[in-house]
């Protein structure tokens, strides 16, 4: 009865980290398609209103509550303590401060980080531009069969629990 108990821990736990690895690639996804909104929201924001960074930042951060808009009210604190005037250095400290960040993710922030703020209206919409054409790439990277990759890393997990439970049987 313990063996059992035991081949179906593995299975589960196997399995488990298959569908762990299946999530985290969907969030990365996810939060890549929320960046996406958010930038075309800053653009509209800074053609139309000209509004000045903080308070852009805090904006986005009301539009979208999700986890990127919450890296933006973290943006709009740092800049408005006036730790540092630069924006990448302010951007490098909250990401280094959050750590629930995807990868992917957290560079495209580094990215807008050292674009955002540091030029005229023109060269702040083509930074703007660069990095949401950066996350599309991604995003078109990630979709690339995405429910077959997905699938494949849950069989593996499954799979893989299965031959380490009949390696010790």
């Amino acid at each position: 009865m313990l063996k059992m108990i035991g081949i179906v821990l593995v299975i589960s736990a196997c399995g488990g980290v298959g569908f762990a690895i299946a999530a985290v690639h969907r969030r990365e996804e996810s939060s890549l398609r929320q960046l996406v909104s958010i930038l075309d929201f800053m653009e509209c924001e800074l053609q139309y209103r000209l509004t000045p960074l903080p308070e852009l930042c805090r904006l986005c951060s009301k539009e979208f509550p999700q986890m990127p808009g919450k890296v933006f009210a973290e943006l709009a604190t740092e800049m408005e303590q006036q730790i540092s005037p630069d924006v990448t250095y302010c951007m490098a400290s909250v990401l280094n401060r959050m750590k629930d960040i995807p990868p992917i993710t957290r560079k495209e922030f580094a990215l807008l980080g050292r674009t955002v703020g540091k030029f005229d209206l023109m060269g702040q919409l083509k930074g703007l531009e660069g990095v949401r054409q950066d996350c599309q790439l991604n995003l078109e990277r990630l979709a690339n069969n995405r429910d077959n990759r997905l699938r494949s890393y849950q069989t593996l997990g499954l799979c893989a629990g299965a031959a380490l439970a009949i390696l010790l049987i």
